[in-house]
């Protein structure tokens, strides 16, 4: 598009918004400024459409902070100056006409000023219509979000203006939110930060890394008094110390420098993932925009969706039109699944930032990589990984990489490198965070878990690598000799255990001496059509997700051997495999002889077979709920309504082994 087509465009649209404006909107004022910054990217060589441009945005600033009602007049008289007086060649009564008017616009003061944070706030957010809160909630945490992700992205391309431009946007508009809402203290920190992006966007001061550091802070107090607004916690808002900080800003503003410190962490994305389009940041396509709608309706949705299916599943196969309606059906339940999953972008953006952080506190350098950022897994799911994710990360950074100098020795890169991935396996979500730094000390673990009486001495020499390994799971359990912000108490790497098993999940750890870790979280899928053998013992019917099954067969006698008292194995061809009975495993009274093997494979590669009375059929099921009452079910992962009305029980394979093996077994759930 021409220069001049795209000037015509923008007055255009300028001078529609001020014929719609009504004094007080400062929403309109808002996208009245976005415009004219526009405008005046386009007449950055100077001259009287600079002028214009520079005028008009201080007129509608200052009307930004103060809410004035008169401004539309001058803006309009300069915009219609700015259609016929932009040009190289201006005539000589144009040109004074256009000096009357800047005469007449006294000169405003600067509209990026810092501004100081009132010591009593006007905020009164309990004034606030509930709704219009938390939209605005919801919309300004997607907003930090994406204002981490274009920080860090500045961090590593210092040059990278069209980030610049998209972070000083989105304060901008934050700002003009706060104003409209009369939340002043998050207003007030929206301007001091777009105070400092200003200075970036016109190239009077670099991104080194005193401002990254900066903008940080900046957003972890926006976050916090966000999270607060979000929690109805109006107290806690008021509370944040904002005072310290702005005033530190201020100070950086006018020319006091901070102390810089050194970015040893950088980030390099999935690299068979496309380029980012230049100034985007995952935006919507224009015919597919967003819009809010409360999880609950959502659920709802899904929910009769799922519904829908079970019922048609007992329909008779000969009803006429069953197999077209049946494809409806389960189109509509892969976009209610759709409507309940997010993109794990958000959440790998966050371990982005811790480990910057924390590397920078280590004096570690990293870089980090990520993988599979497009996933995309059940909301809650995400919700409940942050802190798991956390604790790995720092683990990986103070544990697992080891100091610039030691890995040299070593012969390895000074550089460490942090690895998180995020794939979906057959019917399992997996979530990875690997290191290439020291590996796990077998050696130390035993040391320390003998010291504190969680392993008897006499059992080191027998104790496998998993059992090892699984140790540091175990509360106040920690290799560290000191104690400090980033770990030595012996909390996280159980706090880490009993996330990802309130989720249903397991962790499943891999390390090489000297060659790195990987902590591997492993998570059922919550909402979904999953193939699945449906098997019977005793009256309870139970469905093994086929993602896990290596074969089934039926057991001839002479088969299956014991080797210890309560231990038997299942000789498949010269292969002896550990045998589960069910009815065992579940105490079911009443069960049958159990002689129908199927070959099950877990996520750390080792076979079990699960003995079953009877294999029924190979089904498609819809997965739900089990409710508040079974939810915390070992060995069931979910539920499902099979046709004429009975329940059928979706194994959690892992847990189902963890039981056989008597680590906590179920007695007495299920009876025939």
């Amino acid at each position: 598009m021409k220069k001049d087509e795209t000037v015509a465009g923008l007055l255009d649209r300028i001078t529609n918004e001020i014929i719609t404006y009504e004094p007080g909107d400062v929403m309109k004022v808002s996208a009245i400024s976005e415009l004219l910054d526009e405008l005046c990217e386009i007449y950055s060589a100077g001259g009287y459409g600079k002028k214009i441009c520079v005028r008009l945005q201080q007129l509608v600033r200052t009307a930004l902070r103060s809410s004035f009602a008169d401004f539309s007049g001058p803006v309009s008289e300069g915009i219609d100056l700015l259609r016929t007086s932009a040009g190289s060649s201006v005539s000589e009564g144009k040109r004074k006409q256009v000096e009357a008017w800047l005469a007449g616009q006294p000169e405003q003061e600067n509209p990026y000023a810092p501004a100081d944070v009132r010591q009593k706030p006007e905020d009164d957010p309990a004034q606030i219509d509930g709704d219009q809160l938390q939209q605005f909630v919801s919309d300004c945490r997607e907003r930090l979000t994406a204002a981490q992700e274009l920080i860090l992205r500045i961090e590593e391309d210092p040059e990278d203006s069209d980030a610049v431009k998209e972070l000083f946007r989105i304060f901008h508009t934050i700002k003009g939110e706060c104003g409209f809402l009369k939340l002043s203290r998050l207003g007030t920190l929206a301007h001091n930060a777009e105070s400092l992006l200003d200075e970036l966007r016109s190239g009077s001061r670099k991104a080194d890394n005193s401002v990254i550091n900066i903008l940080l802070e900046g957003l972890d107090l926006a976050g916090g008094l966000v999270k607060a607004l979000g929690n109805g916690d109006f107290g806690a808002y008021a509370d944040i110390p904002l005072k310290e900080f702005i005033t530190e800003l201020v100070l950086f503003l006018k020319g006091c420098g901070i102390k810089a410190r050194s970015t040893t962490a950088r980030t390099e994305d999935n690299p068979d993932r496309p380029e980012k389009a230049a100034g985007s940041v995952r935006k919507s396509a224009a015919d597919d925009t967003v819009i809010k709608v409360k999880t609950g309706k959502v659920n709802y949705l899904t929910d009769m969706i799922g519904e829908l299916l079970i019922c048609l599943g007992q329909m008779k196969d000969d009803t006429e039109g069953l197999p077209q309606v049946r494809k409806i059906a389960r189109s509509l339940q892969y976009a209610g699944m759709q409507l309940r999953t997010e993109s794990v972008h958000a959440l790998f953006c966050t371990v982005r930032r811790i480990i910057r952080d924390t590397s920078q506190k280590l004096g570690k350098e990293v870089r980090a990589v990520f993988r599979g950022e497009d996933l995309e897994i059940d909301r809650t799911l995400i919700e409940s990984l942050e802190e798991p994710l956390m604790h790995l990360v720092r683990n990986a950074l103070d544990h697992g990489i080891e100091s610039t100098e030691d890995r040299i020795a070593a012969g390895k890169s000074p550089e460490g490198t942090v690895c998180v991935t995020a794939e979906r396996r057959g019917n399992t979500i997996v979530i990875s965070v690997g290191d290439d730094g020291r590996g796990l000390d077998r050696a130390k673990i035993l040391e320390k878990a003998v010291g504190k009486h969680l392993i008897r001495e006499k059992d080191v020499s027998s104790m496998s690598d998993i059992a090892v390994n699984n140790l540091i799971f175990i509360s106040g359990f920690s290799t560290n000799d000191t104690v400090d912000q980033i770990s030595g108490r012996g909390v996280g790497m159980d706090i880490v255990k009993e996330a990802v098993a309130q989720a249903k999940g397991h962790i499943v750890t891999e390390s090489i001496p000297g060659k790195g870790t990987t902590f591997s979280l492993y998570f059922p899928l919550s909402t979904a059509i999953i193939d699945g053998m449906l098997t019977r013992t005793g009256k309870n019917i139970f469905i093994i997700p086929i993602a896990s099954i290596i074969e089934s067969l039926k057991v001839r006698d002479g088969q299956i051997h014991k080797v210890a008292e309560g231990i038997d194995v299942l000789d498949l061809r010269g292969k002896m495999i550990p045998v589960l009975r069910m009815a065992e495993v579940f105490g079911i009274p009443e069960a049958g002889s159990g002689n129908i093997a199927t070959v099950v494979e877990t996520g750390e590669g080792q076979q079990f077979a699960l003995m079953n009375d009877a294999l029924l059929a190979k089904r498609e099921v819809v997965i739900k709920s089990l409710g508040t009452y079974l939810k915390n079910m070992k060995g069931i992962s979910s539920g499902t309504v099979l046709s004429g009305g009975a329940i059928g029980y979706v194994l959690d394979i892992e847990q189902v082994v963890e039981l056989g093996k008597g680590t906590g077994a179920v007695s007495g759930v299920f009876y025939g």
